[in-house]
């Protein structure tokens, strides 16, 4: 999986999570604060491992 690839399912990922968020809150699941935060932990490695693969490369 290149970059590009990595980075646009990051991308999914995070759209999907936003969206799982939202539908927790509105049910007002008890356990929304560890599913965010959680997941807001993983995405944030995620994005961050990402940006350490494409540091320095050209873009394009």
């Amino acid at each position: 999986m290149n970059s590009t690839a990595a980075r646009q399912a990051l991308l999914a990922l995070t759209v999907l999570y936003g969206l799982l968020i939202a539908l927790l809150a509105v049910l007002d699941v008890a356990a929304l604060g560890i599913v965010a935060a959680a997941g807001a932990v993983l995405l944030g490695l995620g994005w961050a491992f990402a940006g350490r693969l494409t540091r320095g490369k050209p873009q394009g």
